[in-house]
This record gives structure tokens, sequence and C-alpha cells, in this order.
């Protein structure tokens, strides 16, 4: 899942800074799952995002749920509360990750082709990704008829359309540029 709120980019940014001083990347992990999954429960939500229901109370509905995390996670769970930004409990979960990955050489890319990759084709082309980015490709595959052939590839930011839709369409807008 892509980040594409600021904040949670700010706060995954804060958690990773810990979690590397103190060696507990793992743990925060856990925990930043932990606190994603109960808050984006929608009996949960309705009940966080409530603005009728006082801070107190949803300060005790976390301490009941979550007292069991680690001291600083606790601390990042109530604060999302207080700031009213559970809603980006799962982005922020999902920016610590990346970051966590990063720091250890992995990278994620998304694969989309129009048939099904074999799983040679599949570790192929993981290898290729590996060659060029000098990192660990953890590959995801789709599948997209519309693409006709070829693949489109996304590395974080950076997407990859070598698919022959795009080709038709480059050489449509060439054709009906030389008009």
């Amino acid at each position: 899942m892509p980040v594409s709120e600021p904040a949670a980019k700010r706060y995954a940014r804060a958690a990773f800074e810990l979690a590397a001083q103190a060696g507990s990347m793992p743990e925060w992990a856990s925990a930043l799952d932990e606190i994603a999954a109960f808050m984006t429960d929608a009996e949960v939500r309705r009940v966080l995002e409530n603005t009728r229901v006082a801070q107190d109370a949803k300060q005790r509905l976390i301490e009941a749920a979550l007292g069991d995390l680690p001291p600083l996670p606790l601390n990042l769970a109530r604060l999302l509360v207080r700031k009213a930004r559970t809603a980006i409990a799962a982005e922020v979960a999902a920016e610590f990750r990346r970051l966590a990955e990063e720091r250890q050489g992995i990278a994620r890319a998304q694969a989309v082709t129009a048939v099904e990759l074999s799983a040679g084709e599949r570790r192929a082309l993981a290898d290729r990704l590996r060659e060029q980015t000098g990192r660990q490709i953890v590959l995801e595959t789709a599948v997209d008829p519309a693409l006709i052939g070829g693949v489109v590839i996304q590395i974080g930011d950076r997407l990859v359309d070598a698919s022959t839709r795009a080709r038709l369409r480059a050489l449509r807008d060439s054709l009906v540029g030389a008009l």
C-alpha cells in the first residue's frame, strides 16, 4: 500500500528512528501492525473517530486493548488518538515496514502482466530487477489482460511501463502528432 498521507510518513519515520536506536525493529513492526489492526476495525473506528466520545474514554479503550504493547509504541497509539489521526494507523505501519525493508536492502516490486507469469519467469524478472536496483526484490504479480502484452513494474515511486498498450498509445500519439 503506497503511503499518501504526509503525517503517516512523519510518524513512521519517528517510530523507525526510535526502533533503530533501541535495536527493536521487529518489536516495533509487530506493535505497529497490532495498532493498525485494532484502529482499522470498523467498531473501534466508529468510537475513535466519534467526536462525541470523550478523549478519556478513547484513551481507556486504547489502554484496555493495547496495554500489553511496549511503552513507546503504546505512546504512539495514544498520540494518534489524541491528535485524531487513528485513520492513518495502517499507513504508519506500512511505511515503517517499507523503511525497515529499505534498511535491509529489500525492495518490493509490483509487476502487472497480461497473462500469469510462470515461476521461472517470476524468478527471472526478480533477478533482473535485483541486478538493476542492487536490492533484494520481493516480487508481487498481478494480471491485467488490458495490457495486451509486456509488463508494468512499480518499485517504490518508480514506474516502468513496458506494456504493449503503452507502446500502442505512444505510436498513436506520434502518428496524430505527425498530422
